[in-house]
């Protein structure tokens, strides 16, 4: 198609074929072809050159639009290629989206300026199989144990340790509060946690294991999936939480207060995890390596 559209442009065999850098009996056997197969003369030769039949006008009408629509979508089909155009669909656990992940986004988004960025907030569970089913290309996620995380997803999933988390206590505001705060000391109230998880064991977990050693007392537990109402319920004073040190209030309206804890273990392990048996777009493979640049050496307090 594009070589009869530069053939109409220049109304010269010689001419398409300097143009196309080529020379012209290949071309011109390609307009033979092209004629053969729709069984209908496209071009008429003058004494000025070649021009087209009623057929071939009607060709040049609509050819120019398909010649256009094809460098758009080789275009297109390139820069896919490349990783800078296309989606991502990232799960990241809330505290990473206030503080961790706008650095990753904002070195991404100047590699790749035209990709699509969805961040979900899914619980552990449902980003695995998310990441199983295709609906997820790579999540940001929190284990208490990472050899038995991956051990129990090796057969899907990827994983990626990049760091060190440090976890705070979550409290209300209104009370005085010591320079540190013990498991035992929370367990004296309500304290919210995410659900627990038999396949990515995480944040739920490590607090029920750890008010089940430190705490000497049964411990009030209430579970809520939202990092969002586990904030608005502490600065309602309905409770504690355990969080990433990072954590804010939802806004001038919620506040909370922050106290590293005293005892037992005090960390997560921060994961990169993508699918296993998928082949990533580029634009998925161009994030991967980005967050392993940026959040490879996440710093901690001593």
């Amino acid at each position: 198609m594009k070589y009869f559209v530069e053939i109409v442009r220049h109304g010269s065999l010689s001419a398409a074929a300097k143009t196309l850098h080529m020379s012209q009996p290949p071309l011109s056997n390609t307009v033979a072809a092209l004629e053969k197969e729709l069984g209908v003369r496209l071009l008429e030769r003058t004494g000025r050159g070649v021009v087209p039949t009623e057929a071939g006008r009607l060709l040049m009408d609509r050819g120019e639009q398909i010649v256009r629509e094809s460098a758009r979508l080789a275009e297109e089909l390139r820069q896919h290629g490349r990783g800078v155009i296309g989606s991502l669909r990232l799960v990241a656990y809330m505290p990473y989206v206030q503080t961790l992940l706008p650095k990753v986004l904002a070195a991404y988004r100047q590699v790749a300026p035209s990709v699509d960025i969805q961040i979900l907030d899914l619980r552990p569970d449902e980003a695995i199989a998310g990441l199983e089913q295709g609906t997820v290309d790579a999540a940001l996620m929190t284990t208490s144990n990472h050899e038995l995380t991956a051990q129990l997803n090796r057969a899907w999933v990827h994983m990626e340790p990049l760091g060190l988390i440090d976890l705070v206590a979550v409290l209300p505001p209104q009370e005085t509060w010591a320079k540190t705060v013990s498991w035992a000391e929370l367990a004296r109230y309500p304290i919210f946690a995410p659900p627990v998880s038999a396949r990515f064991p995480g944040l739920g977990n490590l607090v029920l294991s750890e008010l089940a050693e430190h705490a000497g007392v049964r411990p009030d537990i209430r579970t809520v999936s939202q990092h969002q109402a586990v904030l608005a319920q502490v600065s309602g004073g309905l409770g504690v939480a355990v969080s990433a040190k990072g954590t804010n209030s939802t806004g001038p309206g919620c506040p909370i207060s922050l106290r590293p804890l005293s005892e037992g273990r005090r960390t997560l392990t921060m994961e990169l995890v993508w699918p296993k048996e998928r082949e990533l777009p580029e634009a998925v493979s161009r994030f991967l390596a980005l967050a392993r640049t940026e959040l490879g050496q996440v710093p901690r307090d001593s």
